[in-house]
């Protein structure tokens, strides 16, 4: 170790970010990541270059688009960084940005600040901060030893207290000699009143290579991370057992990065943690953006593959945001799949992140997120292994006949807690160029289409009978025939029908 070095003054040390401009956190709206520059000498040689510069106690300087996407020079690995900022509970602000990659003269270097963001002077717990006063990072998943990223800070981080001195490993990577501390547990700052942070990014002193991962820096409730990948190979390291299938074409415009057509050079894929499961049975994916973009809009949808046809299963709805994934992010969606009832999901035995959904049949699926690098999504093909969906009322139903006329009636009918009672009719039809599958009528649950709907009248369409009219509640009938129509025709397990409005007959 050696002592730091205090800095000969503040506007010598700002000198170094010419080309940067005041900003505010996560103001980047753009979805390329900035490639970071080459600077002609490192930061700690930076000279003051006579322009006028911020005070400790003003806006802190920040490029526009800060770089949180490298490449290495010194390995085929791509670092990138979560985010280039964020807030603590006592309202420090914190920025992080890449200044420079590592090669062989120097590692990789984060520059940025440490802010009271507060109208008062405030004493900051350092040490809780994740990255800033806690160095050094958790393993990534599948190591256990001797598998950390350090951020060292150098000369020109005024928090230091040490300095660590650096070496590079036999290949080439980037290490830290001897591990802290070497930051406060505390600093002080008048309000708005800001230090200037720099850091090495490096690996532990028994680290030869550089595993790829998420390398989390923790502190308080709060987390930064680094994601590493394999710059030549960012796709799956697996094969799938779907190698080479070719599948129909998928709704809407067809552009679809499947799993199983991922090559290693693919950079944003859905991962599955299995591609065949015998129901019931609880699944996850993770979508892996291993790319320099930000992928948008981010929502999940199972869909089921029958006679070469694709079938929308859930949700029928979505929320109107749109969500990011940023470079290097990973998000994890689970199905809980269930041939008959689903079971509610509870606390410890299973993972409520995803969808639950019951009366699920055997056969292939896809789960679909709504992020793509050089497609609009991307998806994993699965193989549920089960008995086929047998189509059955509700349990609060009860029927009446009068001759060729069966009627339904639903819990929801007369129930003054849901919409306005109404009724439809269910009759065969001659034709109908739209089909619906046993999953798409059982579903049930808050998005469900035909919820309380086609289920309550299939089962009683019997030889013997002509019409079924179901009593149930306005929502019902407007999840079977949508809002504005007042038929429509589908085919089921090859009959076709027609379903009505109201109450009819011939």
């Amino acid at each position: 170790m050696r002592r730091r070095a205090l800095l000969a003054s503040v506007p010598g040390v700002l000198a170094g970010l010419a080309g940067c401009s005041v900003g505010t956190l996560g103001s980047d709206e753009s979805d390329e990541v900035t490639p970071v520059p080459r600077p002609d000498q490192s930061p700690s040689a930076a000279t003051d270059s006579g322009t006028e510069t911020p005070t400790a106690t003003g806006d802190p300087p920040k490029p526009a688009e800060p770089t949180t996407v490298i490449e290495l020079e010194t390995g085929p690995r791509t670092y990138a960084l979560s985010t280039p900022g964020f807030h603590t509970d006592d309202r420090a602000r914190v920025a992080l940005w890449f200044d420079q990659t590592a090669t062989a003269d120097h590692p990789a270097t984060l520059r940025g600040w440490l802010q009271n963001g507060n109208e008062f002077e405030n004493t900051f717990r350092i040490g809780g901060i994740p990255g800033i006063g806690q160095p050094y990072s958790r393993q990534p998943d599948g190591y256990d030893h001797e598998a950390r990223l350090h951020l060292a800070p150098t000369d020109n981080n005024e928090l230091a207290e040490e300095v660590p001195s650096l070496g590079r490993t036999d290949e080439g990577y980037w290490r830290v000699d001897d591990v802290g501390p070497w930051m406060p547990e505390t600093h002080r700052l008048n309000p708005s009143e800001w230090v200037q942070l720099e850091y090495a990014l490096v690996g532990e002193p028994g680290l030869s290579g550089r595993p790829t991962g998420t390398y989390e820096f923790r502190g308080g409730d709060r987390s930064l991370s680094v994601t590493v990948w394999d710059t030549q190979s960012p796709g799956p390291e697996t094969e799938s057992r779907f190698a080479s299938r070719s599948l129909p074409a998928f709704p809407g415009d067809g552009s679809v990065q499947w799993f199983h057509d991922a090559t290693k050079t693919t950079p944003a894929f859905v991962r599955p943690t299995t591609e065949r499961a015998e129901l019931d049975t609880q699944l996850g994916f993770e979508m892996v953006n291993n790319s320099h973009k930000r992928l948008q809009c981010g929502h999940w949808d199972l869909y089921k593959l029958v006679d070469s046809e694709w079938f929308h299963i859930a949700p029928t709805g979505h929320t109107a945001d749109c969500r990011l994934l940023v470079p290097g992010g990973r998000e994890q969606w689970g199905l809980r799949a269930f041939n008959g009832q689903a079971v509610g999901c509870g606390t410890g035995d299973c993972h409520c992140d995803g969808l639950t959904q019951g009366y699920l049949g055997g056969g292939e699926y896809a789960v679909v997120a709504g992020y793509g690098h050089a497609t609009k999504e991307s998806a994993a093909l699965v193989e549920l292994v089960g008995d086929s969906v047998p189509v059955t009322p509700t349990d609060d139903v009860s029927t009446a006949r009068d001759g060729g006329t069966v009627t339904v009636t639903t819990g929801r009918y007369g129930d003054d807690e849901r919409t306005a009672d109404a009724t439809f009719t269910l009759t065969r039809a001659d034709s109908a160029d739209e089909r619906v599958i046993a999953e798409q009528v059982m579903a049930s649950g808050r998005f469900a289409t035909y919820d309380g709907g086609l289920r309550n009248a299939l089962p009683f369409l019997s030889a013997d009978v002509r019409h079924v009219v179901v009593e149930t509640d306005e929502e019902a009938v407007d999840g079977v025939l949508g809002y504005d129509s007042n038929s429509r025709r589908f085919r089921f397990r090859g009959q076709a029908y027609q379903v009505s409005r109201g109450q009819t007959s011939d």
